[in-house]
């Protein structure tokens, strides 16, 4: 590719990328307001995070993530509270300027997105396939609206999971040791921003795997080299976590809870709000009573035994569980409907990207079908949690990094498509233009 090429593609990703984030920067004057509202102590103001931020910046640690000092917590990956944190200490905590800092952070986060969703689909599918991703993403409703409308984590999860696949693209035929290791640092980083994404862990590097056998490459070192990095990564985490608990506690000790919270038997919602203890007295006494580690216990055990007393129930709600991540559709209840009002234009929009995925996946199945496979494995393995304790839109958005790949090859095909490429024709002699 020439220089000059280059350039233009540069041009273009960071035309891209500054429209992305003016959009998501426009948005935020009309939602901030209910961020900087002091009701339950700044709830909104990132909620559990937000109040772990709070605890770090007051000089008390990773620590309370709900309501009153509870002392240390595993209850979130370190990374994005102590974001949040350090915006507190520079800009104030719970102040308007620190809500318009996090919120721009999080259209940054977002808008940066579309460079890693440019590059991994022009590397599996092409330069205007990569074009079209690139601008869906930068216009995307949800990438918008999980950027600003939320004070959580979700764009810079999103960001990770699109950096993770794109590197696992690149990485594939890399020899250089060093290079590896570095994309071990990248999944160690990103696991301690969303750990649920080392679900895709086993089937992406067992795909690399295969494919470097299956070119005569050597594999075994570099995925070793690959491996060590990760670990050296996220170990000052697990070491933090064994001195605080004195037990072993992997990135979050939350599982038990977000269990049970979509396996009570209350079908009402995804997960009623009374299951959370920030929302529910009862559960809160509870959790300062116990701990957090025999609270997250109890928990544990609770849905596990409603699981074995309730397996068809468990099943019903699995299967429904994965019918709301690809459709948004719950339930027709009309006290679900008065807690979601806009339930039926989400589910329309869910449903209509689901099936235009389903149509830009058999496209690019005729592009080039092994190209495929890393995308439909992040698809199948990363929601695999969410199916078994309970999902949101929030949740399942960084999987919407994947879905523009395929509505951008979609994109692209009915461009050309629309496009009439000149022919040659020799006109006929015995014809009136002759």
């Amino acid at each position: 590719m020439s220089q000059a090429q280059n350039v233009s593609i540069a041009r273009t990703i960071g035309i891209m990328v500054a429209l992305a984030l003016a959009i998501r920067i426009a948005v935020i004057p009309f939602l901030i307001g209910g961020f900087t509202d002091p009701a339950r102590d700044y709830w909104n103001f990132g909620c559990e995070e937000g109040r772990i931020a709070t605890s770090i910046a007051s000089g008390e640690g990773f620590s309370s993530p709900l309501f009153g000092k509870t002392g240390p917590t595993a209850w979130s990956a370190p990374v994005y509270p102590s974001l949040l944190a350090a915006v507190y200490l520079v800009f104030g905590i719970h102040t308007h300027a620190s809500a318009w800092v996090i919120l721009i952070l999080n259209g940054l986060f977002s808008a940066l997105t579309c460079i890693p969703i440019y590059f991994m689909t022009r590397r599996a599918f092409g330069r205007s396939p990569a074009l079209w991703a690139g601008w869906i993403w930068a216009l995307f409703p949800y990438a918008i609206y999980f950027s600003v409308g939320y004070m959580w984590g979700h764009s810079l999860d999103a960001l990770m999971v699109a950096l993770v696949l794109w590197c696992t693209l690149a990485i594939e035929d890399e020899t250089n040791t060093l290079r590896w290791m570095a994309y071990g640092v990248l999944w160690g980083v990103a696991a301690l921003i969303i750990p649920v994404i080392l679900s895709c862990l086993p089937f992406l590097w067992g795909w690399l795997i295969w494919r470097r056998r299956r070119s005569g490459m050597e594999w075994g070192r570099r995925q070793a080299a690959a491996s060590l990095a990760l670990l050296l990564t996220v170990s000052p985490w697990f070491v933090r976590n064994y001195r605080t608990f004195g037990r072993f506690v992997p990135f979050r000790n939350q599982f038990g809870l977000v269990l049970w919270d979509g396996n009570t038997g209350d079908t009402s919602d995804l997960y009623p709000d009374w299951t959370n203890p920030a929302h529910n007295d009862t559960e809160m006494e509870k959790y300062r009573t116990l701990g957090e580690l025999a609270f997250m216990r109890e928990k544990r055990r609770e849905a596990i035994a409603f699981i074995r007393h309730y397996p068809g129930l468990f099943l019903w709600l699995t299967a429904k569980r994965i019918i709301f991540t690809w459709t948004g559709f719950w339930s027709l209840r009309p006290d679900y409907l008065a807690g979601e009002p806009f339930a039926f234009p989400n589910i329309a929009f869910c449903s209509s990207i689901s099936v235009l995925l389903l149509i830009g996946l058999r496209r690019a199945y005729q592009i080039d079908r092994q190209a495929v496979v890393p995308f439909l494995l992040v698809l199948f393995s990363y929601p695999l949690v969410y199916y078994i304790t309970h999902p949101g839109m929030d949740q399942r958005h960084p999987l919407d990094t994947v879905c523009v790949v395929f509505l951008g090859i979609l994109g692209s095909a009915f461009a050309k498509s629309r496009v009439r490429e000149p022919v040659l024709t020799q006109l006929d002699p015995e014809s009136p233009l002759g």
